[in-house]
C-alpha cells in the first residue's frame, strides 16, 4: 500500500515538472520579410520584437536599394539587419498580435544564434519596453552613453 502511494506521488510530481506540449513555447521559423511596421513576416504570421519598441520619429528612403524603400529609419535598419532565415519564439499572443523573441544565424556557421531584438536595442535603433528583460535596459543604457542610433547628437530626449 505504501508502495502504490509513493509511486502515485512520484507520478503527480513528475506530471508538475515535465514540460507538457501545451506550456512548451511556440516557435515559428522561416525566411523572415521586414514589414513595414516593424514586424517580421515568419512563417505566414507577422511577429513583433517582443521586449523592444521602435520609434516612428522620421520617415527616410533608402537610396541604396532598388526600388528605394521608405519608412522610419529604426524599420530601414532592422530590414538591413534580418538576413535570410529567421527562429521566433513566441511570448505573447493576444489582441491581434503576436510578440516574440527572434533569432538569426551569428557570424559563425555554428556559433550562438544573434538575438535580433537585443541587436537593434545595442545599435541604439530601439528603446526598451516596460517588459523587457535587464539585459535589454543594460544595452539601451550602453548605447545611450554612446550616443549610438536614435541617441546620436541630433536626439536631445525619446523617454
Amino acid at each position: 500500500m505504501a508502495l502504490a502511494r509513493l509511486g502515485a506521488v512520484i507520478v503527480a510530481l513528475f506530471a508538475l515538472v515535465a514540460p507538457s506540449a501545451a506550456m512548451a513555447a511556440r516557435v515559428v521559423d522561416g525566411l523572415a520579410m521586414v514589414q513595414t511596421d516593424g514586424s517580421l513576416r515568419v512563417g505566414g504570421e507577422n511577429v513583433y520584437l517582443w521586449g523592444i519598441y521602435l520609434p516612428r520619429l522620421d520617415r527616410t528612403c533608402s537610396t541604396f536599394v532598388r526600388p528605394p524603400r521608405c519608412g522610419p529609419s529604426p524599420v530601414l535598419v532592422l530590414d538591413n539587419l534580418v538576413d535570410g532565415f529567421v527562429r521566433c519564439e513566441i511570448v505573447r499572443e493576444g489582441h491581434g498580435a503576436v510578440q516574440g523573441v527572434c533569432t538569426q544565424a551569428g557570424r559563425e556557421l555554428f556559433g550562438p544564434r544573434e538575438d535580433i531584438g537585443a541587436t537593434m536595442v545595442s545599435r541604439g535603433w530601439a528603446l526598451a519596453a516596460e517588459d523587457a528583460p535587464p539585459q535589454y535596459r543594460a544595452l539601451e543604457s550602453l548605447a545611450r552613453s554612446r550616443e549610438l542610433g536614435l541617441w546620436g547628437p541630433k536626439i536631445l530626449n525619446l523617454r
